[in-house]
């Protein structure tokens, strides 16, 4: 059974969907296979956001909105092509990493600010390979794929999405010496020396000083057709910001 989760403005062509295939408006509780994104990467984000349960179904993304870095095809593809092609078997699932921290779970990155506007951010982060300390506007920790976003204007890398890893970057450091890190572990502990917000895929916010970012034990599971243009992806998004 298909799950759809939609853009409002697009909310007529998601109910024609929902009539022709017997699909349903994402919910926690049903037996959902695929869920149906009808819109761009935020609307995916937003999904994920109020229903995890987003992550234990194959995705597809239509490519619908302004940045379609997660779409499911190289290009736009009509609800009818990719059900179609779903019946026939002719997709692959492509896993990617995601973050855990405080209840939430991101697709992209997590940044951490101090909670008074205007100053700057006294932190210390930690792994299980020693510690870095300073201060900087902020701090962005990112999945691997998630790096062509919030992360370039850090001057930070953009990161192969099969790398297992967790990208830390900085956001105007301070302290000179603070370069990114591409970090081949599991978790980081991120600790600051006063109260700090922690915004989670722009959208969900924690309050605290220490947070334990680690990598998530779910993925994306994406419905991909035909080939997945890593590179032509990162440049086409690029050009979106």
């Amino acid at each position: 059974m298909f799950a759809v989760y939609y853009r409002p403005d697009l909310r007529s062509l998601a109910e024609d969907f929902k009539q022709r295939y017997g699909a349903a408006d994402l919910g926690c509780g049903s037996r959902f296979t695929h869920l149906f994104i009808f819109g761009g990467d935020g609307t995916l984000l937003e999904a994920i956001r109020k229903y995890p349960c987003a992550l234990d179904l194959v995705v597809v993304h239509l490519g619908l909105g302004k940045v379609n870095f997660y779409r499911s095809a190289e290009i736009t593809l009509p609800p009818d092509d990719a059900v179609e092609r779903i019946s026939r078997g002719e997709y692959r699932v492509l896993e990617l990493a995601t973050l855990e921290v405080g209840g939430c779970v991101a697709l992209n990155e997590v940044a951490i600010y101090r909670g008074e506007p205007g100053r700057l951010l006294s932190f210390r982060v930690r792994s299980d390979e020693g510690e870095v300390v300073g201060r900087a506007d902020g701090v962005i920790v990112s999945t691997p794929h998630g790096t062509s976003g919030y992360v370039v204007s850090t001057f930070g890398p953009v990161v192969d999405y099969r790398a297992d890893v967790i990208v830390v970057s900085f956001v105007a450091p301070y302290t000179l010496y603070l370069r990114p890190m591409v970090l081949a572990t599991d978790r980081i502990v991120v600790e600051t020396a006063e109260e700090s917000v922690l915004v989670c895929d722009g959208r969900e916010a924690r309050v605290g000083r220490v947070f334990e970012v680690a990598r998530g034990r779910r993925r994306l599971r994406l419905a991909v057709f035909g080939d997945f243009q890593f590179l032509n992806r990162v440049a086409e998004r690029l050009r979106s910001l």
